[in-house]
């Protein structure tokens, strides 16, 4: 007969251990799980509140939107429009002015000191529109020569063409627009609107428009350029 080998604690206790290490292990798979569930259900959350803070943005852009008192997105590229249209006036009408007020037919007829300011005023009330015309049109229109081999054509064509990639970026920009050219003549200027050209004295009577007022939804962006006398 072989011997009896007779049970020890430690083998009674490793013959036990089974049990607690598999609960122990449903226990760490069950906590697994359950960071799995969180961890996702803070994901949808995250996404949620972003959705809700863009929509939220989107709301208060609105809101500003339709604030006169507040320089919303729209009001701001008026703005900027604004100051090209100035910068127009003050830099290529005034070359295109110079290089021809001599050839204008309407302008010779002014003093002489007129006739680059009258000039200008010709070609703003013919390029500040929503829909300027042929470069060709606008040179009859100004009584300017068209023996010229073409060169006063180009260069009214070349002014036409950046008029109206304004006038797309005005309509684009949204909101009412309008140029305004109403003045009295023989009085004297309205700061709110008006400002005299550099070489005018604003304590004299408006003699002409040389450039309109830049107006958005009834508010002055841009005063009107008079001349003087």
């Amino acid at each position: 007969m072989e011997p009896r080998v007779e049970a020890t604690p430690l083998m009674a206790e490793c013959a036990c251990s089974d049990g607690p290490l598999d609960e122990a292990l449903q226990r760490v798979e069950a906590l697994e799980r359950s960071i799995d569930a969180g961890r996702q259900e803070h994901a949808n959350m995250s996404q949620r509140l972003e959705r809700l803070e863009r929509q939220l943005g989107v709301l208060l852009a609105a809101r500003t939107e339709s604030r006169a008192d507040l320089a919303g997105t729209q009001h701001t590229e008026h703005q900027k429009l604004s100051r090209q249209a100035r910068t127009l006036v003050e830099q290529n009408f005034v070359n295109f002015a110079r290089r021809y007020a001599d050839k204008c037919q309407q302008a010779v007829k002014r003093p002489e000191r007129e006739r680059i300011p009258y000039v200008i005023g010709l070609l703003s009330k013919q390029l500040f529109t929503q829909d300027p015309q042929p470069g060709r049109a606008i040179q009859r229109k100004l009584h300017l020569p068209e023996n010229d081999g073409g060169h006063i054509e180009a260069a009214v064509t070349a002014l036409r063409d950046t008029c109206s990639e304004l006038a797309t970026s005005i309509h684009r920009a949204g909101l009412r627009h309008a140029w305004d050219f109403t003045h009295e003549a023989g009085t004297v200027i309205v700061p709110s609107k008006q400002e005299v050209w550099p070489t005018c004295d604003p304590a004299r009577p408006i003699a002409f428009a040389m450039s309109p007022a830049y107006v958005v939804d009834g508010r002055v962006y841009g005063r009107q350029y008079v001349y003087t006398v």
